[in-house]
């Protein structure tokens, strides 16, 4: 039955005719982007493979277009953005893949392109940025919960539920087992994934925290003796470790430091002291993992020998990406025997876009930080400037990160959406209060 996968597309276009663009993305988009797989796909005659993600993303995306077009104002990450797209899909098609071409470039407009007009249209421009951080953290807490299963039973919940529905389609995303239990890898796909997304979610569970935004209680748990925001920082910090993914755990320990400096009232102190922190830190973390991954050393250790594979890939894989030119080799780049998984996303892009898609790639992510720091540095309210830090320590988290696994699933809309909203908040814009959901009593 994997037509189901339309059913958000239904329900996304009669919610679209009933209530605003902004409403369907908070209340139906989110909620599917947090909480369930999206690798499971729908393919029909020769129409490309529809996942859910991009099941709810393109008509969310033309809504977008019709609704919300006027309020675009051209930057050059507008370009970049444009440039990576293109790349995707003319490496494929010159390198004889026309069908591969056409599937790659549909994907890209929608969860690509889609995000991004997301982050820059939507969000800042109609005041719901602390509804739309509160409902994201808040399904990544549900989420969260769920996920805990897979952690002792080493199965993952959301597959087990999922897969009945899509009997043909097999994945090698399998939980893995590090340390006699499973990591933890939820509705993203894999560890590494969901541990980019739940740093994220603790980070701006943080924010959230520190501006007041939680209610002080679960509506519907009241007798928990604990603080909301307590218990989700606590859940979504516990099964990050969970994830046992070491990627993500660096990620977060240089995100987080870097949102906190939003919080001083020393800031340049602060940021300069995080700078100390962040340069000692990384180059004692990168001479010992040199040293942990020489592969002309004795292995002692799968994780041992997860790192040498790393440093091997770079070694045997840059050559092949050099040949390759300005646009790669396309998804059908030629592999190595024994290293078919590209664990580097730039490396990645290097392979299948060639430098033009990797340089694409790396401007988008130069401007997006720059309009972070632009922000942190001129908002003129601390909650802003807090704001714009914790996006700014996310992207170089994720930036971090991505360099020990590929951007895929969630973690990619997540990039481009952020890359987007980066330009709505650097100064926010000083229209209508913010749209806060609040329980009312009477």
């Amino acid at each position: 039955m994997p037509i189901i996968i339309l059913i958000p597309t239904a329900l996304c276009i009669i919610a679209l005719f009933r209530v605003s663009v902004q409403r369907v993305f908070l209340d139906l988009y989110i909620p599917i982007f947090m909480m369930l797989p999206t690798y499971y796909y729908w393919k029909v005659a020769t129409l490309p493979p529809i996942d859910l993600s991009e099941a709810i993303l393109l008509p969310l995306g033309i809504a977008i277009l019709i609704k919300e077009s006027h309020r675009w104002r051209f930057v050059p990450m507008d370009l970049w953005v444009a440039i990576f797209i293109f790349s995707v899909c003319y490496a494929d098609r010159r390198n004889g893949q026309t069908t591969a071409s056409t599937f790659e470039l549909f994907n890209g407009l929608c969860t690509v392109l889609v995000p991004y007009m997301a982050g820059k249209l939507l969000i800042e421009h109609n005041a719901m940025r602390s509804a739309i951080v509160k409902r994201i953290v808040f399904c990544l807490f549900l989420a969260s919960i769920v996920s805990i299963y897979e952690y002792r039973m080493e199965r993952n919940p959301f597959a087990l539920i999922a897969a009945p529905f899509f009997p043909d389609e097999h994945f090698a995303w399998k939980t893995q087992i590090r340390w006699g239990f499973g990591r933890v890898s939820g509705p993203f796909g894999q560890s590494e994934l969901a541990g980019m997304m739940l740093f994220f979610g603790l980070v701006m569970t943080l924010w959230l925290n520190y501006n007041h935004l939680w209610e002080p209680k679960f509506s519907k748990a009241q007798w928990l003796p604990f603080k909301k925001s307590t218990v989700i920082a606590s859940t979504l910090g516990i099964v990050l470790l969970m994830t046992q993914a070491r990627g993500p755990w660096i990620g977060a320990i240089a995100a987080v430091p870097i949102a906190l400096i939003g919080r001083s009232r020393r800031v340049l102190r602060t940021a300069i002291l995080v700078g100390i922190f962040l340069a000692v830190g990384g180059s004692a973390a990168y001479m010992g993992l040199k040293a942990y991954a020489n592969t002309d050393g004795p292995t002692t250790s799968s994780e041992q020998e997860n790192a040498q594979y790393r440093t091997q890939l770079l070694d045997n894989y840059i050559p092949i990406a050099q040949k390759g030119g300005p646009w790669g080799w396309g998804q059908d780049f030629p592999r190595i025997g024994g290293q078919g998984s590209i664990d580097n996303q730039y490396l990645f892009l290097a392979l299948t876009q060639g430098w033009v898609g990797l340089l694409a790639f790396s401007m988008i992510a130069v401007e997006a930080l720059s309009y972070m720091l632009y922000g942190a540095i001129y908002n003129p309210t601390q909650r802003d400037r807090y704001f714009s830090y914790s996006l700014l320590g996310i992207y170089v988290g994720l930036l971090i990160t991505i360099f020990t696994v590929f951007l895929g699933n969630q973690p990619s809309e997540l990039f481009f959406l952020l890359a987007g909203w980066s330009q709505a908040a650097r100064v926010k814009p000083a229209t209508k209060p913010e749209l806060v959901f609040e329980q009312v009593y009477t």
